[in-house]
């Protein structure tokens, strides 16, 4: 992993800048951040598309915006400090920016998205569906490191097996890998024993569980797995349902994206 592109909303939850910065440490990357699209500029976007804007209440004054971005850009340098970085301006990050510039990078490192004061969920998903790289979500207030104990959610989809490859610079540094399969969140595939087997070929340290939900969503059954067992990091391969069904049943890739209390590396 040699280059990682990330973005903030707001300089208030800079927790994403701050994990960008440690990995780019770690890795010896190059860290870039990118200037976050404007309030006027995403609303636009979804009145272009025909929908109602994502932003509460009138769109913000230049004057804000101009404030805000500085100070997400400040919050970034000051976290970039000896490393080789850079900052993308406003002149090639409109709403949909993320997403293609992303493809140049190893990693995009993103905020956990959500209603505002949050990053908007539909900067995430074009990070996520047009850049073709993983994308690591961190809920804000993260302060710590990713990528010694890492579970690993498996569902026997594609979307888990391409996760597996996307994810393997950080899978190969782990000091131990938990493949995780939930009992009723499965597609046709191997088991996560098959999967942890395939896993242990490559020199890692793995394990496997098959876990019933009981009365919890597999999405929470993930998470509460992840944290009594001190992993420090979730990999998901996104979106086995498709969106349109997530968002209005709920599923598990979309309660992780906005409720998982730890840093989630999503591919697709």
């Amino acid at each position: 992993m040699k280059s990682i592109l990330t973005m903030a909303w707001t300089a208030e939850d800079p927790s994403a800048f701050d994990l960008a910065a440690k990995l780019a440490r770690t890795f010896d990357a190059k860290l870039v951040g990118l200037e976050p699209p404007s309030y006027g500029v995403m609303s636009m976007a979804w009145a272009d598309a025909g929908m109602g804007a994502p932003i509460g209440g009138g769109l913000a004054e230049d004057a804000e915006e101009r404030q805000r971005v500085a100070a997400v850009k400040q919050a970034f340098e000051q976290r970039a400090t000896g490393l080789n970085s850079e900052w993308r301006s406003a002149d090639d990050s409109g709403p949909t920016a993320i997403g293609t510039i992303g493809r140049a990078y190893d990693l995009i490192v993103m905020p956990q998205p959500g209603a505002l004061p949050k990053m908007p969920e539909s900067v995430f998903e074009t990070a996520l569906f047009d850049s073709g790289r993983p994308v690591l979500v961190v809920p804000p207030g993260f302060g710590g490191m990713v990528g010694k104990r890492i579970l690993f959610a498996w569902n026997g989809s594609t979307e888990s097996a391409r996760a597996i490859s996307l994810a393997m610079p950080v899978l190969s540094g782990a000091e131990s890998i938990d493949v995780l399969s939930v009992d009723g969140a499965m597609v046709p595939g191997p088991s996560a024993a098959e999967i942890a087997e395939s896993l242990r070929s490559h020199g890692l340290n793995v394990t496997s569980q098959h876990v019933k939900p009981g009365n919890r969503s597999a999405g929470q059954t993930i998470v509460d797995t992840a944290v009594s067992g001190g992993a420090d990091l979730i990999v998901k391969g996104a979106y086995t349902q498709s969106r349109l069904r997530q968002m209005i049943f709920g599923g598990m890739t979309r309660h992780l994206i906005l409720n998982s209390t730890l840093p989630v590396l999503f591919s697709y």
